[in-house]
């Protein structure tokens, strides 16, 4: 009997947060890779209920790899969930993704169970 929950895609070179995230929402069934390449290629094997994609990877950049994702998949949710101030919710709807999460942020966990409701279960 196979896992019926519906995957997410978490791609994040910080080794600890998919697990975190795992533990965050457990109705979901995260695969986890940690850079650019990997992402492109388990979003290209898959169907994916969302991605998750954090901005710097050992190999580039999630930009980088949400516009790549993009030119063969332009359906699935992507939400960039980064440290990286600079990289705004405007810049990542601008590249096709639905927005950003801020890693600091106080309401990050109540965030990210809001938007991955909305966005993951909604489709």
């Amino acid at each position: 009997m196979g896992d019926k929950r519906a995957k997410i895609l978490c791609v994040e070179d910080d080794p600890d947060v998919c697990p975190m995230i795992q533990t965050l929402l457990p109705d979901f069934e995260l695969i986890s890779v940690s850079t650019k390449a990997e992402a492109i290629e388990k979003a290209r094997e898959s169907k994916f209920a969302m991605i998750f994609m954090d901005y710097r990877l050992p190999d580039g950049t999630g930009e980088d790899a949400c516009r790549a994702i993009r030119r063969f998949d332009q359906i699935t949710p992507i939400l960039f969930i980064t440290g990286v101030s600079s990289f705004t919710e405007t810049k990542a709807r601008s590249i096709g993704a639905q927005g950003t999460l801020k890693k600091a942020s106080p309401m990050f966990i109540d965030e990210l169970k809001h938007r991955t409701s909305e966005l993951a279960l909604s489709r």
